[in-house]
């Protein structure tokens, strides 16, 4: 009897020790479940994260400039632009005689009266008047003078007269770009004029460098 008693309490801690390691076990893998859940669920949310980080440096990288970013100003503009309106044109002529003005304008400011500018400065105001003639003619709206952003501030009467060479320079290729295109004659007759009297100032401008 006492060895059966002995034999039946074996048997009950067998059984006992074996529920308690399955009890552990079942325990280990819902831990382990839920670890594995909580480590994807984090992945899956920094992978959103940076995924939607790496669209908007996509989109920053790859927009593309305004308009207003890629138009250029004057001469340059024009010469840089291969589709114009009647009106471009017209806008880039003007732009282009303010900022010769602005720019002889500056040189007699700061050095007092300087040859050719004293004499050319007054052509440039007759270069605009002619121009907003053509404007008002066709009804097209007169851009203000933004020249003041553009000008070019020498330090010296050479320096001056070097960049207003540069500028006549680009002057004359603008008209000629023009001149060679479908316009109206009466506006052909103005920008054949304004080149005529650029190339004038470029000499102007050139003889007076032969002194430095």
């Amino acid at each position: 009897m006492r060895s059966q008693m002995k034999q039946l309490l074996a048997w009950f801690t067998l059984i006992l020790s074996l529920g308690l390691m399955a009890g552990c076990s079942n325990t280990d893998e819902g831990i382990s479940g839920d670890s594995s859940a909580t480590l994807s669920s984090t992945g899956s949310e920094k992978s959103a994260t940076e995924s939607s980080s790496a669209d908007i440096s996509s989109e920053s990288s790859s927009s593309e400039p305004s308009a207003a970013e890629k138009a250029g100003y004057g001469a340059v503009g024009a010469l840089a632009d291969s589709e114009m309106t009647i009106e471009d044109m017209l806008v880039y002529a003007i732009q282009d005689e303010h900022l010769a003005h602005g720019e002889y304008a500056l040189v007699l400011e700061k050095f007092g009266d300087q040859n050719p500018f004293n004499n050319i400065v007054l052509s440039e105001e007759q270069h605009i008047a002619e121009l907003t003639a053509i404007f008002e003619k066709y009804g097209f709206a007169i851009p203000a003078d933004e020249s003041a952003e553009h000008v070019f501030v020498p330090t010296t009467v050479k320096e001056g007269l070097e960049n207003c060479a540069d500028g006549e320079v680009d002057n004359i290729a603008m008209y000629n770009k023009f001149l060679e295109l479908e316009i109206p004659e009466d506006v052909r007759m103005v920008f054949t004029s304004l080149r005529n009297a650029s190339e004038g100032h470029l000499k102007s401008f050139q003889q007076n460098l032969e002194k430095y």
